[in-house]
């Protein structure tokens, strides 16, 4: 027997050796992550803003409308607001903010509105689906604007993906956790895909009873 095959006879003889049974008392279902005493909203805005995130908190659905039209009457955006969000559009509206709709116009416009899928603590990230934004909002817009309610938080990523698990309405999801940057030929850090500004209007209390 050469030394490569007693090598692999060795090999084949501790695989077959091994326990094929788990531990029965491995714990694969309790979080990982350290998560601070503070409640989740506050969690979730401190490290959203450490991720270069810009927060807006809203009490109400009316502060969000009016932090809407402040925001677009201070920021060089006219004419260049682009949503395919039909639940967002109606507040655009209200708002009496123009935008557009057709996926040719996510390319055209640098401004990208889309309300959120979930949002998560331990992170600052923010999730977004194909029926909010899809994939060219964030693709193409140099700012995004983002709308979430406080009860969209979840505690983590394994919260989050057990709530896509029992759920097939979406074709994609995109989670934003900062901005991307990339290195040139010098070593030299530059902005990489995906928008250079993100704001966030997080809504504490929306009403449902209507």
């Amino acid at each position: 027997m050469t030394p490569k095959e007693d090598m692999f006879k060795r090999i084949r003889e501790a695989l077959v050796s091994l326990p094929m049974g788990m531990n029965p008392e491995v714990d694969l279902e309790t979080s990982v992550y350290h998560v601070g005493d503070d409640d989740l909203p506050v969690l979730f805005a401190e490290n959203f803003v450490a991720c270069g995130g810009r927060l807006i908190y809203c009490t109400t659905v009316d502060e969000a409308l009016r932090s809407v039209q402040e925001l677009v009457s201070v920021q060089p955006w006219d004419g260049q607001v682009y949503c395919a969000d039909e639940d967002v559009q109606s507040l655009l509206e209200v708002a009496k903010v123009s935008y557009a709709s057709k996926p040719i116009d996510a390319v055209l416009r640098r401004v990208g509105f889309c309300k959120c899928r979930a949002l998560v603590a331990d992170t600052g990230s923010v999730v977004i689906d194909s029926q909010s934004g899809g994939r060219r909002i964030l693709a193409h817009a140099e700012s995004l604007v983002l709308l979430a309610s406080v009860d969209q938080i979840c505690r983590d990523m394994h919260e989050l993906m057990k709530q896509f698990r029992s759920t097939r309405d979406v074709s994609m999801i995109s989670v934003w956790t900062g901005r991307s940057c990339i290195l040139d030929i010098d070593g030299q850090a530059m902005q990489g895909l995906g928008p250079r500004n993100v704001y966030l209007l997080l809504i504490d209390e929306i009403d449902t009873s209507e």
